[in-house]
This record gives C-alpha cells, sequence and structure tokens, in this order.
C-alpha cells in the first residue's frame, strides 16, 4: 500500500555532530525545480549529488558516492540506509534540498507504483526548534495528511508514490531547512 501511514520514521539515524559535512555535499547550492520529480513541484535550493536527473531514468547508482571524492560520508550513510532498511534496493539518485521561509513546496510524488521506488529522506539541519516549522507533509490516498517534523538527524523512509510536500519555515527560522534524498529501486524480491 502506498498509504502515508506506511512511512516509517527513525529518530536519531546519523548523529548530530555529522550533520553538517552531509549538508554541505558536493558543489554549491542551485535554486531551481530539481528533475526527476513527477507531479507539480516548485522551485527550491538543491545540490544535486549522484545519479540521473531524467525521471524517466532508473539506473542504479550503487557506487557512484563511493567512486566520488568528498562524498564518502554520503556513502556510509546510503550503506546504513540499504543495510539496516532496504535491503532489496540500489540507489537511483541523491540530492540535498533546502527550503527558506516563503518556499512551500508543491504536491508532489518521485515514482509510478510500477517503478518500485522508495525514498529515504534525511533531515540535515544541525539545530531546528519548534516554532521554525518547516514539516513535511504525507498525503495519504483519502488526501488526510500526516506531519514530520525536521528533527536533525531524523530519517523517513517512504513508498515513492506518496505524494508529499515540504512546508516553508517560518518567518523567524535563520536558516535553510535542508535534506538528503535517496532515491532507491527494487532489484531483488
Amino acid at each position: 500500500s502506498s498509504e502515508a501511514s506506511s512511512l516509517k520514521v527513525v529518530n536519531n539515524f546519523v548523529d548530530v555532530q555529522h550533520l553538517p559535512e552531509l549538508a554541505s555535499g558536493r558543489g554549491g547550492w542551485a535554486y531551481g525545480v530539481y528533475p526527476g520529480l513527477l507531479g507539480d513541484a516548485h522551485p527550491s535550493w538543491h545540490i544535486h549529488l549522484c545519479g540521473s536527473r531524467n525521471a524517466q531514468d532508473r539506473a542504479i547508482h550503487d557506487d557512484v558516492l563511493n567512486a566520488t571524492p568528498g562524498l564518502e560520508s554520503l556513502n556510509d550513510v546510503w550503506r546504513h540506509i540499504r543495510e539496516e532498511l532496504a535491503p532489496d534496493y540500489g540507489l537511483v539518485r541523491a540530492y540535498a534540498s533546502g527550503h527558506t521561509h516563503g518556499q512551500d513546496g508543491a504536491a508532489h510524488h518521485y515514482a509510478k507504483p510500477s517503478d518500485q521506488e522508495r525514498v529515504a529522506l534525511l533531515y540535515t539541519s544541525t539545530e531546528w526548534k519548534d516554532g521554525w516549522a518547516g514539516e513535511t507533509v504525507f498525503y495519504d490516498a483519502a488526501r488526510e495528511c500526516i506531519s514530520i517534523r525536521p528533527r536533525p538527524g531524523r530519517l523517513v523512509l517512504f513508498d515513492g508514490t506518496i505524494v508529499r510536500a515540504s512546508r516553508a519555515p517560518a518567518r523567524d527560522c535563520p536558516t535553510l531547512c535542508t535534506t538528503l534524498a535517496f532515491h532507491m529501486r527494487r532489484i531483488r524480491r
């Protein structure tokens, strides 16, 4: 089922002290609509880390993070996700994204049911106060929603067909609300 109730939330998946190196990624932040999303999408800050930017490309890129200088810590996180949460999946793409006040994301999804994809979303802001908002909202089939707060080091694993949206941080939030997304496709049954 691709119901939002199938979300798996793992708190403290990554130690907060390691978040700054993970969130920096490779290169600088770009602003625009990140390619590879299905449905409506609004611009956001993002860093493409590996994999194809084409939404139709489902090639596996498990070795790219490991082979790219500067992305070893991201590869460690990916290996941990695969070993602990998704042993039958391979990495399709990975990217960082960020939102500031006024940047509500549009509802979108990552995959069709036949794609057999999951997404692991890791919240990488080193500090997040309750009043800063920035939740990720997941919709179920009845279009009701479940809201997940962006706690530092929290990981959410979900089916790629689930419709979701990023809510903007509050006006008094002084930083980007950052995440790392690991898109994966089933490679074994």
